[in-house]
């Protein structure tokens, strides 16, 4: 049996396709290492999958599992999955779906939102300091503006009798 590290996507909607799936051909095995934790679901065929990780456990525990169409495995990521049509079924195509869990792709985004978050609101905050600040200055430099125009000392002192 050949090995493919690539997936065959059939657009044509023919007998031998099914739109929104992957097509794994007879004869060949897919190797994947997901970076982050989805379901694998068989749509039409069998397939052998193989988990490449300690699993504890006896007979179908141990890493190998046999999905048939409906079927669905959840996978982590980092995890070696290794996935080919079933001796029985090894005339047939085997048509799969790769969805990523929705935590996963959630999680991320949150912790995107939470970095933007956090520094826009520290640059608001520093923006109203810098506005306070401008008025401040220019309610300064106005007061030292009138007291220039008129000849009057910033500072006058007291006279002593």
């Amino acid at each position: 049996m050949s090995s493919s590290n690539f997936l065959e996507f059939q657009t044509s909607h023919g007998q031998d396709t099914v739109p929104g799936f992957w097509k794994l051909a007879p004869g060949r095995a897919l190797s994947l290492q997901p970076r982050q934790p989805g379901l694998l679901r068989v749509a039409q065929g069998q397939v052998w999958v193989t988990l490449g990780a300690a699993h504890p456990g006896a007979g179908n525990e141990l890493g190998d599992y046999f999905l048939h169409a409906g079927e669905q495995l959840a996978v982590s990521p980092g995890q070696h999955l290794v996935l080919e049509p079933f001796e029985r079924a090894q005339q047939q195509a085997v048509f799969f779906e790769w969805t990523p869990s929705l935590d996963a792709v959630q999680a991320p985004a949150a912790h995107i939102a939470g970095a933007v978050t956090l520094p826009l609101r520290e640059l608001g905050m520093a923006l109203g300091m810098v506005g306070a600040a401008l008025v401040h200055l220019a309610m300064g430099l106005l007061a030292y503006g009138r007291q220039v125009v008129s000849g009057r000392s910033a500072v006058q002192a007291s006279h002593c009798s």
